[in-house]
C-alpha cells in the first residue's frame, strides 16, 4: 500500500469545513500528508477539525474566500512558507444555486462562475507556479461534477456549465503543466451525502425515481467514497494519470 502514502506532502484543500471537503482532509492526513484546510466559514473550520487539532493531526486551518484573487494569493505564499511546500492542491469548494433558466438571476449566475470555475483556475494556476518553482512535481485534484457531463437536474444549467468548464481546463491544463511533472485530475461525484444535496435528499419521490432511473448501484454516495478518489489521483499511485476525470457517481453517467 505504500504507493497510496502521502507521507511528507503538502496538501492545501478549499472548502473543507463541509461534508465532501472534510472527508478529504482526513483522508489525506491519514495517508500521510500535512494539511491546509481553508474554508471562507473560519468558525466552521474549528468546529469541524476541533478533535482533529486536539488529536495532534497534522493540519493548519485558514480562513480563504475564494473570489478573491489577492486572498488566493497569500494563501499558496502561507502554505510554502509556513509548511516548506505545496505538493498537492484539492480544488474542492464550490457552490449550487438552481434556477429556471428563463428567469435565472444575474447574480446567482456571477456567483457560481466565480466560485466554482474561476477560481479553480486562478488557484491551479498560482498552486501551479509553486510547485513548477520547487521543482518536484506536483498533483492537482478539481472538484468536478457529473453535472459536466450530463443534465442532472432541471434547474442546473449555470452549475452544470461551471462544472463541465473545470472537466475541460482540467485537461488544458494537464497538458501545460505536464512538463513541470505536475499532474491535474478531476473527480465527478455523483449524488453525494451532503449539505448541498440534502434538499433533495429528503424529496422521497425524486429519490425513488433516482434509484430507479439513473443510479444502477440504486443508492447515495458518501464523503468518503468521494474521498478515496481524491487520495488515489494525489497519490504516487496514480503517477501516470494526468487530464482525467473520475466518475464517482454509483454509475449514473453509463445508464
Amino acid at each position: 500500500m505504500q504507493q497510496f502514502r502521502l507521507d511528507g506532502q503538502v496538501a492545501l484543500v478549499t472548502g473543507a469545513a463541509g461534508g465532501l471537503g472534510a472527508a478529504q482532509v482526513r483522508a489525506l492526513l491519514a495517508a500521510g500528508a500535512r494539511v491546509l484546510a481553508t474554508d471562507m466559514a473560519g468558525e466552521g473550520l474549528e468546529r469541524t477539525f476541533a478533535g482533529d487539532l486536539q488529536a495532534g493531526a497534522a493540519l493548519r486551518l485558514a480562513q480563504l474566500d475564494v473570489t478573491r484573487d489577492a486572498d488566493l494569493a497569500a494563501t499558496v505564499d502561507s502554505c510554502v512558507q509556513n509548511d516548506g511546500s505545496l505538493d498537492i492542491l484539492v480544488n474542492n469548494a464550490g457552490i449550487s444555486r438552481p434556477g429556471p433558466v428563463l428567469d435565472y438571476d444575474s447574480g446567482d449566475f456571477a456567483l457560481t462562475i466565480e466560485v466554482n470555475f474561476r477560481s479553480v483556475f486562478r488557484l491551479s494556476q498560482l498552486a501551479g507556479r509553486a510547485m513548477a518553482a520547487q521543482g518536484k512535481g506536483g498533483s492537482i485534484v478539481n472538484i468536478a461534477s457529473i453535472g459536466g457531463m450530463v443534465v442532472d437536474g432541471p434547474t442546473s444549467s449555470a452549475y452544470d456549465g461551471s462544472k463541465a468548464a473545470v472537466i475541460q481546463i482540467t485537461k488544458n491544463f494537464a497538458v501545460e503543466l505536464a512538463e513541470h511533472g505536475i499532474r491535474v485530475n478531476a473527480v465527478a461525484p455523483g449524488y453525494i451525502r451532503t449539505e448541498m444535496t440534502q434538499r433533495y435528499l429528503t424529496d422521497a419521490a425524486y429519490m425513488t425515481n433516482l434509484m430507479a432511473n439513473k443510479i444502477p448501484l440504486k443508492r447515495v454516495g458518501e464523503p468518503s467514497e468521494i474521498a478515496g478518489a481524491v487520495v488515489f489521483l494525489a497519490s504516487p499511485a496514480a503517477s501516470y494519470v494526468t487530464g482525467h476525470t473520475l466518475n464517482v457517481d454509483g454509475g449514473w453517467v453509463i445508464w
